[in-house]
């Protein structure tokens, strides 16, 4: 027997949000527990979503009663892959139709392969439904059992009428793994978090300190001058992949692209701070260039960086409807003048007077120069 007073509490929990917590392995625990306890035996969900993310194209959450949720993402090309296409979900999201196959049916295990596998570890019963959101967009769910009998009129039916607000749940959760994902990539994983606090007006955001690492493709001109644009993206992009993982890795964020190149920020707080993100962007710099100096893309491309450090305004600046969050202030002029620097001086790695003695490896005086904008001459260092 099902018990409806347990499955009526846990829909009304799914519609009111499945309150407290925004954890999606702990809703979906709890899911699975309430309906095992309301009589309906699951011993396998799985939930799919595909994702909006730039290297990531779906997710599955696969719960059972002994190790609980466990996560796994699929990277890009996972929906033409034969482990995907030779499975019931994508008749399930296309046709948007539930399948059920009894595991006990020997014939009915060669249809797709997951069905095999399950009745090789003993499940009786599968069923996967669709979770069709309010656009149309269609993910998906399955329930696997290995009860003797399989599943009931009644447990299927308790199954059907959990559907609905799973569906909703699921639908609230992807939208902000969605937008938080869109934002983090193309503004910055903090500025993403920013934007999605609330700090979506003009002026919104706050002064933080910050080493500033600036790059540039050296001899990006005569490069683009001889390459098509779909050759040099392929390039910069072939480019950043080396190089933007040492920086994220250290606790940078990379604030924005700039053509050839990118603006990231370290932050910081007081000096013993100061210190150890100069280090860690100083580091960042070698260690991609070692690696990039190695791969096919380094013997076609190489680039400058310069390195700064200081205060300034972080937040929202734009016009009417279009903001962009960025950063704003002298430390951020003098960073970009540095890297400018670096080409007059022919020097590959360039920072400032403030950040030298900070650096991961001694440094040495490149030269001085004048910075438009900015008197006196500027001492320039390498390392």
């Amino acid at each position: 027997m099902v018990e409806r007073r347990i499955i009526d509490e846990l829909n009304a929990w799914m519609i009111d949000g499945a309150r407290p917590s925004a954890d999606a392995r702990v809703i979906i625990d709890r899911f699975c527990r309430d309906l095992t306890a309301a009589g309906v035996p699951i011993d396998r969900f799985a939930l799919f979503i595909n994702t909006l993310h730039p290297n990531v194209a779906g997710r599955r959450f696969t719960w059972t009663p002994e190790a609980g949720v466990d996560l796994r993402e699929g990277g890009l090309g996972l929906f033409s892959t034969n482990d995907y296409l030779s499975n019931p979900l994508p008749r399930v999201t296309r046709d948007q139709i539930s399948i059920r196959r009894k595991l006990t049916d020997r014939e009915s295990l060669t249809e797709f392969t997951i069905l095999g596998e399950l009745a090789a570890e003993g499940f009786t019963d599968y069923v996967a439904h669709p979770l069709i959101f309010t656009t149309g967009e269609t993910h998906s769910a399955t329930f696997s059992t290995k009860a003797p009998d399989g599943f009931s009129d009644n447990m299927l039916a308790a199954v059907a009428s959990v559907r609905g607000p799973l569906t909703r749940l699921v639908e609230a959760y992807l939208l902000r793994l969605n937008a938080a994902a869109i934002l983090s990539a193309y503004v910055g994983r903090n500025s993403g978090g920013q934007v999605l606090s609330g700090k979506v007006h003009r002026g919104d955001g706050e002064v933080i300190e910050a080493v500033i690492l600036f790059t540039d493709l050296i001899g990006f001109t005569a490069l683009s001058n001889r390459h098509s644009g779909p050759q040099i993206v392929a390039l910069l992009n072939d480019a950043f992949d080396i190089i933007v993982p040492p920086v994220e890795e250290r606790g940078g964020e990379i604030l924005k692209f700039l053509g050839d190149g990118f603006f990231a920020i370290f932050p910081y707080g007081g000096k013993r701070e100061l210190a150890r993100a100069v280090k860690a962007a100083s580091e960042a710099v070698l260690d991609s260039e070692k690696t990039l100096a190695g791969s096919a893309v380094g013997k076609t491309a190489s680039f400058r960086s310069a390195i700064h450090a200081g205060r300034f305004h972080y937040g929202n600046i734009g016009g009417a409807n279009r903001l962009d969050f960025t950063a704003i202030g002298r430390p951020v002029n003098y960073a970009a003048r540095l890297l400018a620097a670096a080409g007059t001086l022919s020097v590959r790695r360039v920072a400032s007077a403030e950040t030298a003695r900070h650096l991961c490896r001694p440094p040495q005086l490149a030269g001085e120069t004048a910075f438009k904008g900015f008197r006196g001459l500027q001492k320039v260092f390498s390392y």
